[in-house]
Formats: structure tokens, C-alpha cells, sequence
């Protein structure tokens, strides 16, 4: 619910329908709740269509998907993670996306990482208080917090996913909208889907929305929502903003749901940080590392990674793109 809001407020979508050059052709797009925020999916179809079965199969799967990964359900499978510290024959998605966290946390020296969950915990306890100290939790609770934070504490296995630590738990809202948005998309293509737009708070684009002519995404600028930074052309490619000022914990916006994981405070580097990959996934994953990474860094994962560019709107309103 927190990325999505975060990308959300980060990312303005355009899906127009299809050139008169293809009057064969029709447009649909569903819309509907997902993570406690709204998402929707646009479709380009032959004209005449029935698209309700597909519909009510993305359904499925997203109601599904949210079974494992919410925080909010108590009974999901992320939720008897945290409150167990192990969760025994785990779901074959949740292997997969956790494998995937884990893989990112270790590409990106720790700067991507599930285990954060105990800072926001202490940073949404701490701001809730009516007489809340706006510099924010004191170092001792701080350090506290960061002493169960550690990705490299998780320890997975086909049968199993473990805490070394108790108290540890797990965030996946850095990640799984992009992974939702991959499943639902290969669920469409699997039945015949070769140009939709799925945006279930990342966005993943198949093929085209007319002949010859890509998907566009519009990325907003987080302090002004209005002013597009830039347009961003997605033909079977993923895009993921990050941006901490989509949920902010203090009056001022200092402090927000972007962490960094090895100060325990939250990442100021950027206004924010759009991804574009072939994975809505991994594009949601490092959307969130960048946002506490210097900008060499950035640029070394970048350059290291086919087909992945990132767009980083520095806090002077400057927009880098690598």
C-alpha cells in the first residue's frame, strides 16, 4: 500500500486508444483497488471482444497475490511471516519474490532490503504521538530498530523462510507491485494479450497502444504534480518511480517510508527516482535502492544491466537521466 501510494503520486499514466488506421481495434480499460490503492489495466483488442473472463482472471490472480504479500491481511502469508519468524512451504510466488528482494539487496550493497519493516514501525509509532519530536526517533531507538534490520538475516530455502533474529519482519511494498504487475501481464499474454498496459502501482507494458507508436508514462514531479518531468515510451518494458514524499511521516516531509537501510534514516538524495526495465519487478526493486545510493553507483548498476535506464530528479529540480 505505501509504494503503491508512493508511485502513484510519482507517476501520471497516459493509454490513449488505438490510430484510425485500426478501426478493427477497440480500447477497454478495467479499474479497481488493489494494496488499498487504485489500479487499473488497459487493454487493445479486436473489436467486439468479451474481455470479462480475462477480467475476472487478473482478478483472481491480484486477490490472489495480495494473499501473500499484504501486510494488512493478518492472514497472508507475509503477515504469518513476520508475526511467526518462519513460514513453513512457502507459495512458489513468495519464494520467487523473495529470492528476487534478496538477490537485489545483495546487487545493491544492501541498499535494497525487505527487512526495514522495524523502521517503519518505529517511525510511524513515533510521529503518531500528539507531542512527536519532528528531528524524529532518538538514536537509541534507532539503533535499536537497525538491529533487526538485515537482509542477509532471511534465510530461504524451498521448504522454508526463516528470521535468524527475533523481532525481525519483512516489508515486500518495495517490490511486489512490480512483481504483480509481471504476473498479471503474463497471465495476458498467456491468453492471447499482446498489447495491454498493467498498472497495479508499477507499471508493465506490452506491446503498443497503436500501430507503430509505444505506451507513454508521464512521470510528475513530486512537488508538483501537474509538471511532467518527462515522458517515458514503453514498448514490453517496466517503469517504477519512487518518490518520499508519496507518504511522509512528518509535517515537513523529512522523514518518509524510503529508508536507509544503513542509517536507519530516511534517503533525502533525490525528489525522486524513476526506473525503466524489462522487469516491473526488478524496476520497483532498484527504483527503491537508488533513492539511497550516490549517483556513481547508480550509474555502475545501470550500465551493467541490458535494456535499464534510470531518471533521477535531484532536489534542485535537475533530471538526470543514465
Amino acid at each position: 500500500m505505501i509504494a503503491i501510494t508512493a508511485a502513484w503520486a510519482g507517476t501520471a499514466l497516459s493509454a490513449s486508444g488505438p490510430a484510425q488506421s485500426r478501426p478493427a481495434l477497440g480500447t477497454s480499460t478495467w479499474r479497481g483497488i488493489a494494496l488499498g490503492a487504485e489500479v487499473h489495466i488497459a487493454f487493445v483488442h479486436d473489436a467486439g471482444l468479451d474481455l470479462d473472463p480475462l477480467v475476472a482472471r487478473c482478478k483472481a490472480e491480484i486477490a490472489r497475490l495480495e494473499g501473500l504479500f499484504s501486510l494488512y491481511q493478518p492472514d497472508s502469508a507475509l503477515s504469518r511471516l513476520n508475526r511467526v519468524g518462519a513460514l513453513d512451504d512457502p507459495d512458489q510466488d513468495m519464494l520467487a519474490l523473495m529470492s528476487l528482494a534478496l538477490a537485489l539487496g545483495r546487487e545493491t550493497d544492501g541498499a535494497f532490503d525487505v527487512s526495514v519493516q522495524p523502521l517503519w514501525r518505529l517511525y510511524a509509532d513515533h510521529f503518531k504521538a500528539p507531542d512527536a519530536d519532528p528531528a524524529g526517533p532518538d538514536d537509541e531507538a534507532l539503533q535499536a530498530a537497525l538491529a533487526l534490520v538485515g537482509h542477509r538475516r532471511i534465510r530461504l530455502s524451498p521448504g522454508r523462510i526463516a528470521f535468524d533474529r527475533p523481532g525481525m519482519a519483512v516489508t515486500l511494498n518495495g517490490i511486489a507491485q512490480g512483481y504483480m504487475s509481471d504476473r498479471v501481464a503474463a497471465l495476458l499474454r498467456r491468453h492471447g494479450m499482446t498489447n495491454v498496459l498493467v498498472h497495479l502501482g508499477e507499471i508493465c507494458a506490452l506491446g503498443e497502444k497503436a500501430a507503430n507508436e509505444p505506451w507513454t508514462a508521464g512521470i510528475a514531479d513530486p512537488a508538483d504534480a501537474a509538471r511532467l518531468i518527462a515522458r517515458v515510451p514503453l514498448r514490453d518494458r517496466a517503469l517504477a518511480t519512487s518518490a518520499g514524499a508519496g507518504v511522509p511521516f512528518s509535517a515537513d516531509g523529512r522523514h518518509h517510508h524510503l529508508f536507509d537501510p544503513q542509517s536507519g534514516r530516511s534517503a533525502s538524495r533525490y525528489r525522486s527516482v524513476s526506473v525503466v526495465a524489462p522487469s516491473a519487478a526488478v524496476a520497483d526493486g532498484l527504483s527503491t535502492a537508488f533513492a539511497a545510493m550516490p549517483l556513481g553507483r547508480i550509474r555502475t548498476l545501470v550500465a551493467a544491466r541490458a535494456e535499464t535506464k534510470a531518471l533521477i530528479l535531484e532536489n534542485e529540480g535537475r533530471l538526470i537521466t543514465l
